[in-house]
């Protein structure tokens, strides 16, 4: 099995075609992630969250999940 140029579970071949699809779907809807900052990303290693901080996040994930059109749920 032949490595990809990055991290990654797929092979060599299969890579090239994700990256591929990714491309003609971009430029097709215009899609992009936007600018990654790598300074930024660098400062985000090894940053952790609270138990209270992480509970919160995981409510507004699970509430997000549920929430059906737009505006706040109705409670």
């Amino acid at each position: 099995m032949s490595e990809s140029t990055s991290a990654d579970y797929r092979n060599a071949d299969s890579f090239k075609e994700a990256e591929e699809g990714r491309r003609r779907d971009e430029s097709v809807t215009g899609a992009s992630s936007g600018p990654v900052d790598e300074a930024d990303m660098a400062a985000a290693d090894g940053l952790t969250a609270t138990e209270e901080e992480g509970a919160a996040y995981r409510e507004s994930v699970e509430r997000g999940a549920h929430q059906k059109g737009e505006g706040e749920p109705s409670v």
